[in-house]
């Protein structure tokens, strides 16, 4: 029996976007919308309405090279938008499809002039021939930290891209941005 390996990553996101409350809940509802922005419309290929592909990035473990490809379903709630794993395959030479699962999902949900989220990241793979000889414990540090960059890269992603795209659907739909407060300075009257 080949010995598992198991990797996880979780990532929190707190993204303030003053002015939004009323208008961000409606831009969550386009799903396939945002899920581009998260995920990057090179990376993901629509499969039908709320059902997606998304290609990981490739990465190298060692001398193990693999790039999973995991199918992924949303589902629109009020103020929230929730993306799950149901499948996953992996292009690899050396492992089989069947000796690897992955597990993610995500959460994005409005709360006043805040996006929140949360998103976990969990592979479980047989342990294969080549890397018998690696301790464990750094096969699964190795990999923890894989994870995270990968959750990180999609963190990053929303921090530069989610309010840029927000902000150009709402002009779309003609909805102005706030003003920003105004500030009523005091006059200096030997300044006339």
């Amino acid at each position: 029996m080949a010995m598992k390996l198991a990797f996880l990553a979780r990532q929190k996101l707190g993204l303030a976007i003053p002015g939004s409350s009323e208008i961000l809940g409606a831009y969550l509802k386009q799903e396939e919308r945002v899920v581009r922005v998260l995920l990057g419309s090179d990376a993901l290929q629509v499969l039908r309405p709320a059902h997606y592909r998304y290609t990981l990035p490739r990465f190298k473990v060692f001398q193990l090279q693999v790039q999973p490809i995991v199918d992924l379903r949303t589902t629109v709630l009020p103020q929230e938008l929730v993306i799950r794993s149901y499948q996953c395959r992996l292009d690899s030479t050396v492992l089989a499809a069947n000796d690897f699962q992955l597990q993610l999902d995500s959460r994005l949900e409005v709360r006043g002039d805040q996006l929140e989220g949360d998103a976990s990241l969990a592979v479980q793979v047989s342990r294969p021939a080549l890397l018998r000889p690696i301790p464990q414990t750094v096969l699964e540090g190795t990999g923890n930290r894989m994870l995270t960059s990968v959750l990180s890269r999609i963190k990053a992603r929303i921090s530069r891209e989610f309010v840029q795209d927000f902000q150009a659907w709402r002009r779309g739909r003609g909805v102005a941005p706030p003003s920003p407060p105004s500030r009523n300075l005091p006059q200096n009257p030997s300044c006339r």
